[in-house]
């Protein structure tokens, strides 16, 4: 077996065992760290798939630019967007109860 199956079969297993945490904590009740761990194993899970069958580890510096730049563009977004929401009044709609008044 040469350095590079070894290398891609154990890259393989990883994918593998980090599926398996992921179904795992599927399982358990973490409350909202659920979401927040499976969600960093599958970043992790997509870092792997980048540098390994992507070949961005050894990738020149342009396409290594050209794969994070859209991940800074939806992070920008991301904020813009979360700014927008969170400066907004809450208002509810006309079709909703109205909330009940403080101190009854």
């Amino acid at each position: 077996m040469t350095a590079r199956t070894r290398r891609l079969l154990g890259v393989w297993l990883l994918l593998m065992l980090l599926l398996a945490i992921t179904v795992g904590t599927a399982f358990l009740d973490l409350g909202p760290w659920n979401a927040s761990i499976n969600l960093a194993i599958a970043a992790l899970k997509a870092l792997l798939i980048a540098c390994t069958f992507m070949h961005l580890a050894r990738a020149a510096t342009v396409l290594r630019l050209a794969a994070v730049l859209p991940l800074a563009i939806l992070t920008i977004l991301f904020v813009l967007t979360y700014g927008d929401y969170a400066s907004r009044p809450h208002l509810p709609a006309a079709w909703q109860t109205p909330a009940a008044p403080a101190g009854r």
